[in-house]
């Protein structure tokens, strides 16, 4: 939905309007660090796009695919993939990893 908004022609000259009164607008300490300077013309930016376009979603529906058994899969892989490591990847734990790895890309 932000997205079709952004393309309409009348929001754009909007936004650049908002945007440009907003960062004459903004004083900036030069005394400032970088970082902070950086985040208040960030700020700005966003601030001005989420009046104009309005806010974004936040949550995205979770994937189906990723149940308890993929969990479980992942979870294994990563404890065979942490073992590796430890055992400075000797034959034996990369293909155990590699096994536990393929059985979860297969989703068994």
């Amino acid at each position: 939905m932000i997205m079709k908004k952004m393309t309409i022609p009348e929001k754009q000259v909007e936004y650049k309007a908002n945007l440009k009164e907003r960062l004459q607008e903004l004083s900036i300490n030069p005394d400032d660090s970088l970082d902070s300077r950086w985040n208040e013309v960030t700020g700005e930016i966003r601030k001005t796009a989420e009046e104009t376009f309005g806010k974004g979603s936040k949550k995205k529906e979770p994937n189906d695919w990723f149940d308890k058994e993929s969990q479980e899969a992942a979870g294994v892989k990563n404890k065979a993939y942490v073992n590796m490591q430890q055992r400075s990847y000797t034959r034996a734990s990369t293909e155990k990893y590699r096994e536990v790895r393929r059985k979860e890309k297969q989703g068994t």
